[in-house]
């Protein structure tokens, strides 16, 4: 028959271990609780000297008053962006079009309408090459989706390959004609 629970003995010694090791940390807490009740009621020292704050305060409105304030170009009137020789951007010109969203709409909605428009448009139209390295799962995949084929384990479309009809709807088939109704021109046996 084989043995079921711990044997007492061990139960013992595990009783034992434990309450030595109890007896050992209410010694050490003893020992150190002068220590640790300092410790604990120490106010805090993060307090920032009165000082250090008007000066950042000082700092802070001083960059703001003294900042370069550069009147807002029109799109209609601005430059041409594309300079010969120079090293262009890494995304593709915008549409003069969609950079108009920009600055229409009620409400403030021109930013939220330039977006939506930029985000219907793939990555590779936007970009002249892979911006960061998120991109490259799926750059250009467009020009290789009709060429792969398909994976005998993955999922696959069984119904629609086998109850839809690929060439629409056909004629019925030759062999097949309407059942027979009852009428003087059949014979019925009985």
């Amino acid at each position: 028959m084989p043995d079921r629970g711990i044997d007492a003995r061990l139960i013992n010694a595990y009783v034992d271990a434990i309450e030595k090791e109890d007896k050992l940390k209410l010694k050490w807490f003893r020992k150190n609780e002068e220590r640790l009740n300092a410790i604990a009621n120490k106010p805090t020292t993060k307090a920032v000297p009165e000082e250090v704050k008007e000066k950042f305060k000082q700092d802070r409105i001083d960059a703001y008053t003294n900042a370069i304030k550069n009147p807002r170009v029109k799109t209609e009137d601005s430059p041409p962006r594309k300079v010969p020789g120079a090293l262009q951007g890494v995304m593709r010109p915008v549409d003069p079009s969609v950079t108009r969203l920009i600055y229409t709409g009620l409400n403030k909605d021109g930013r939220l309408n330039y977006l939506t428009e930029r985000m219907k448009m793939l990555p590779e139209d936007r970009y002249f090459f892979t911006e960061c390295t998120s991109f490259e799962y799926g750059w250009k995949m467009w020009n290789h989706a009709k060429t792969v084929k398909k994976t005998g384990f993955g999922r696959q479309q069984v119904i629609k390959e086998s109850f839809y009809r690929r060439r629409g709807v056909e004629r019925d088939p030759d062999w097949y004609k309407e059942p027979a109704g009852y009428s003087p021109m059949v014979c019925t046996t009985t």
